[in-house]
Parts: C-alpha cells; sequence; structure tokens
C-alpha cells in the first residue's frame, strides 16, 4: 500500500536486521541467549521430525550452564556418537594385531615351504643314491623279518594273488561280452 505521504507501507510487520555483536548488558544478554537458544532447539527438532534424523546438540549458556536438545533423545545420540567414536579406535587396534598376525602366519608358513624344499631335495637324493627308498618292495630280503611279519607277509601276497585273480576273471568276462554276439556268449559261459 502507499501512504498519502508516497511511503511504502504494509499491513505486516517487517523484521528489524540485528547487528551481530557481542551484547554487553548482563539482562539482555541472557533474553537473547534464551530466545536463540530455544529457536536452535526448534529448528533442531524441525530437522530431525522432517529429515528422520538423529540429532543432538549441547548448549553452555554465559553462567557456564550446560542444555541438551536432541531427537528421539540427546542422551541416546550421543551415546550412539562416542561409541562409533570407541569401535574406530577398537576396529584400527584390531586391524592392527591382524596384520601381526598375518605377519607372523606368513613367515611361518615361508618356513615350512623352505623346509618342504630341503625334504623334498633329500629325498631325491635318497633315490638318486639307489637307496631302500628306490627298491621294490617284492625285491627286498625277508631274512631279516620275524617268523609273524612273515606270517603276515604270506597273508597279503595270498589276498594279493586272490585280487588279482579276481581282476583278471572279471575283465575276461567284460571282454567276451563287448566282443562276441549274444548266442556265442551264452554258449561260452555254458562251457
Amino acid at each position: 500500500m502507499v501512504s498519502s505521504n508516497g511511503n511504502n507501507t504494509s499491513t505486516k510487520s517487517s523484521k528489524r536486521k540485528i547487528d551481530i555483536k557481542k551484547i554487553e548488558q548482563s539482562n539482555k544478554l541472557q533474553v537473547s541467549f534464551s530466545k536463540r537458544k530455544l529457536g536452535l532447539f526448534n529448528k533442531v527438532t524441525e530437522l530431525s521430525i522432517l529429515c528422520q534424523a538423529k540429532t543432538a546438540m549441547i548448549i553452555t549458556s554465559p553462567n557456564e550452564k550446560l542444555y541438551a536438545c536432541g531427537y528421539p533423545n540427546p542422551d541416546s545420540v550421543i551415546n550412539q556418537f562416542i561409541t562409533q567414536e570407541n569401535n574406530v579406535v577398537i576396529d584400527n587396534e584390531k586391524k592392527k594385531q591382524d596384520e601381526e598376525i598375518f605377519e607372523t602366519l606368513r613367515f611361518q608358513y615361508e618356513e615350512l615351504q623352505e623346509k618342504l624344499k630341503e625334504e623334498t631335495n633329500n629325498l631325491l637324493k635318497e633315490r638318486n643314491k639307489g637307496d631302500a627308498c628306490s627298491t621294490s618292495w617284492w625285491d627286498r630280503s625277508i631274512d631279516d623279518m620275524s617268523v609273524e611279519s612273515l606270517e603276515q607277509f604270506k597273508n597279503s601276497l595270498e589276498n594279493l594273488k586272490l585280487n588279482i585273480v579276481t581282476a583278471l576273471e572279471e575283465k575276461r568276462v567284460n571282454s567276451i561280452y563287448s566282443t562276441q554276439p549274444h548266442q556265442e556268449r551264452i554258449k561260452l559261459l555254458k562251457s
């Protein structure tokens, strides 16, 4: 609206712009602190509700009093923050421990690999010398064996002979079935 003297006026009152500077009077300071603290607390609560965010704010007054606001609860949000900070420290310590364990295991693995190489080389040397490792079991002397060992050896040889005879018979039967016509197979089986 334009007034009779030409100035623009409106029916709404406009906000005054305040200079941001330290307030010297203690009563004005306390009033301003209370109003702005409530404004900040409202904004924190609005942010939490609108964005479904967990928020916490701590303010210290000029009189050294603490004020806290948060959603859903400032204590739970602060505890979650502190716990996460501790978890980061714990995770770093665990990571260092894991790295130390890994290094120890890697070192042990390398030592075992070296021992394996040495043992393999020793076995190859023994085999090349023509030692007992390269001779067949049937070529070994039985003179040094006890009676009990000879009995076991005899039983093992008899079992081996039985297994060989059975395998040979199975192969003969299989070869007959695979190469002969059906009628000839029946004649061979009857004979």
